[in-house]
């Protein structure tokens, strides 16, 4: 045998709580400690990467500048050792062959010239710089007054007409006033080139630029036009760092160091999104490390409950609901399930094996039962019939009227009762009769045992398929016998033979009501007495709890009534029978 998948609904009860969702939260709360472990130094790595970005981007700034620091250096260091030639210091005819010696090899340098104290050039190692006059310069006046290397910012230059930085080394006579200087001209382009052969950081921006904004050296002359576009702060050229944006609205973190002097700078920039991506990762690494590691436990979870346990569990549920239907035979198969849930299929499979034998014993006591119930009955119908054959035998005997009709009264009770018992014979449960079946055919033989011409009176029942207890259908019976046996016997005397009798069963208020109505003649309730008849409608009255009720006026009829609790269980809804006709 095959479960069917319409076996009843594997849900659970509303409000309980799930296998599943109790081992969900029993693993979520062991994994939170560690969780919250991991953030915690998810937090402190990401305030550590950034205190490691922030300083390489320092010594980038700092290695950024070492060639070019070392050109200005170079430059310093040339300048004093052609201060220290006498021809250059005094000024002789031979300082411009002297100049002339010393640029040559020289590649990152256009010029070198010997300046006196008033700011004349009056040697130089090109021609055209010979007279000229710099006392007006700034960098002129910046070595007067500082008696130190100084450095100007980009210029254009009067000899070459290309870019330049101007680097100047004051001179000093013996009684150590200032006796004019010694200048050489940085070739610009020398240090452009310089910063773009750099092996740089894949998008980085590395620019020299003077205190005035301009930009003398770049290998990205847009981004650092704009980022480098004013003087750093001095907290920056201290080792701190500054964010800016360029023309795009990009955001770049750069830091700047200051070169010989105090008027050109060195700047390493990087867009910060370039800068942190290897830090966001790390530290989203560190934040989303447990929250997968839960997830995965909860996959792991979910997967293992459901191929481990809820799958067994539903085929369990599965089998019990066929045992539950009587399908006792069947065996679970549980080849691939965990050792607990075979353990419990077999314990399973040993109650069904149980139950059926005990269920086959039932049955066969319940079979015998009733085929014992079923003996009595139609032994209680045959005693009942032989009695009745007896009282007809005796009626027929008698010559007294009175005695005739007590007889055949008798005669109609013990042949309901005999009636009941044969119905419950026929039925299957042996415990309740058809009221619809029984009153219809009560009627029948009541009409057939009476001594009125058939053809006159017509008589309907009207009541609904209903299925009564045993115990029930016997009072109702005899009440029908007695009301239908007192109508034949006083409503239709022979001056009015004709007339119509209606059985019913109808609904009233909370119960039912039985009523036994005829068209013969009546009489006065209020002049009337009680007669056996009436007294034993009220006994068979009140063996179902009901109140009896009899009407009736002087030719207008006779209605006897049986109101009772409703404590019936219809068969079916109400399918009233047509009037019958009662024929000899």
């Amino acid at each position: 045998m095959q479960l069917r998948e319409s076996a009843p609904k594997d849900l659970l009860p509303k409000g309980a709580v799930s296998l599943r969702l109790r081992l969900f939260l029993t693993l979520t709360i062991a994994l939170a400690p560690v969780a919250a472990v991991s953030l915690v130094q998810g937090m402190e790595r990401a305030r550590i990467e950034v205190a490691n970005v922030h300083e390489r981007l320092l010594q980038s700034a700092q290695m950024a500048a070492s060639h070019e620091e070392n050109v200005l250096g170079s430059s310093e260091q040339l300048l004093a050792a052609i201060g220290n030639i006498d021809d250059v210091r005094n000024v002789t005819p031979e300082c411009d062959r002297a100049l002339i010696d010393a640029l040559i090899g020289v590649r990152f340098l256009t010029n070198l010239s010997r300046i006196d104290s008033q700011g004349v050039v009056v040697c130089s190692a090109l021609k055209p710089a010979r007279g000229m006059r710099i006392g007006n310069l700034a960098l002129f006046k910046t070595a007067k007054a500082t008696m130190a290397y100084a450095v100007s910012n980009e210029m254009q230059s009067q000899v070459t007409h290309g870019p330049v930085i101007g680097a100047m080394l004051p001179l000093r006579d013996s009684r150590g006033n200032f006796n004019g200087a010694v200048a050489a001209g940085i070739n610009a382009l020398w240090l452009d080139f310089i910063l773009r052969a750099r092996n740089l950081p894949n998008g980085a921006v590395v620019a020299l630029f003077d205190r005035g904004g301009s930009i003398i050296a770049s290998n990205n002359l847009p981004v650092a036009g704009t980022v480098f576009s004013r003087i750093p702060k001095a907290s920056t050229l201290r080792g701190g760092l500054e964010s800016r944006s360029d023309a795009n609205g990009n955001s770049w973190t750069f830091a700047a160091a200051p070169l010989v002097g105090d008027n050109v700078f060195v700047g390493f920039a990087m867009r910060e999104a370039r800068l942190f991506i290897p830090t966001y990762v790390r530290v989203s690494a560190d934040f989303l490390l447990p929250i997968v590691m839960i997830g995965l436990a909860w996959a792991g979870i979910w997967f293992a409950t459901d191929r481990q346990v809820t799958q067994w569990i539903v085929y369990l549920r599965r089998v019990a609901a066929a045992y539950r239907a009587g399908h006792y035979r069947l065996k679970p198969s549980l080849r691939n399930a965990p050792a607990e849930f075979k353990l419990l299929g077999s314990a399973m499979e040993d109650m069904a094996a149980g139950i059926q034998d005990r269920d086959g014993r039932l049955r066969q006591a319940v079979a015998q039962k009733t085929m014992q119930v079923r003996e009595t009955h139609h032994r209680v119908k045959n005693n009942l019939q032989v009695v009745m054959s007896l009282l007809s035998l005796q009626a027929a005997q008698s010559r007294d009227p009175t005695v005739r009709d007590a007889l055949t009264q008798a005669q109609a009770r013990i042949g309901a009762l005999a009636l009941v018992h044969r119905l419950l014979n026929e039925v299957e449960d042996q415990t309740s009769v058809d009221l619809h079946r029984l009153l219809s055919e009560l009627t029948g033989h009541v009409v057939e045992g009476s001594s009125l011409d058939k053809d006159d009176i017509e008589v309907s029942v009207d009541v609904p398929v209903m299925a009564v207890p045993g115990e029930m259908a016997v009072p109702l019976a005899l009440f029908a016998v007695e009301a239908l046996a007192n109508i034949f016997k006083h409503a239709f005397p022979s001056s009015r033979p004709k007339g119509v009798i209606r059985v019913a069963l109808n609904r009233r208020d909370a119960g039912f009501c039985l009523s036994v109505e005829d068209e013969g003649v009546g009489f006065r309730s209020d002049t009337a007495k009680t007669g056996i008849g009436g007294r034993l409608l009220n006994v068979f009255g009140q063996q179902v709890n009901g109140h009896v009720s009899i009407k009736s006026e002087l030719g207008g009829g006779t209605k006897v009534e049986l109101t009772f609790p409703d404590f019936l269980e219809p068969k079916q809804e109400s399918a009233n029978a047509g009037p019958i006709r009662a024929h000899a």
